[in-house]
C-alpha cells in the first residue's frame, strides 16, 4: 500500500510542479508536507482498520452487483428483455 500512496504523491507533486510553476525548494517543501500528511492519514486508517473494511465492502458490493443487480436490470447481458 505504501507503494501506491508513494506513487500517488509523486504524481501529484509532478502535476503541481508543472501547473503551479514551483521552484526547486518550493517543490521540496510541498513534497515534505504532502508526504507527512499522506503518512499520517495512512497510519490512522491502518490503525483503525479502515483499509480492510473498505476492501470487504467493495468486494461485497461488487459481488452483489454481479450476482443480483445485473440479473434484474433490463437490457443487461443476463436479462436481455
Amino acid at each position: 500500500m505504501e507503494l501506491v500512496i508513494g506513487s500517488a504523491v509523486s504524481l501529484f507533486i509532478q502535476w503541481l510542479k508543472t501547473s503551479a510553476k514551483l521552484g526547486e525548494y518550493q517543490t521540496l517543501g510541498v513534497l515534505l508536507l504532502v508526504a507527512v500528511f499522506a503518512a499520517a492519514v495512512y497510519t490512522y486508517f491502518e490503525r483503525v482498520g479502515l483499509w480492510e473494511s473498505t476492501a470487504a465492502i467493495l468486494l461485497t458490493a461488487g459481488a452483489f452487483y454481479s450476482f443480483v443487480i445485473s440479473r434484474f436490470t433490463p437490457g443487461s447481458t443476463l436479462n436481455p428483455g
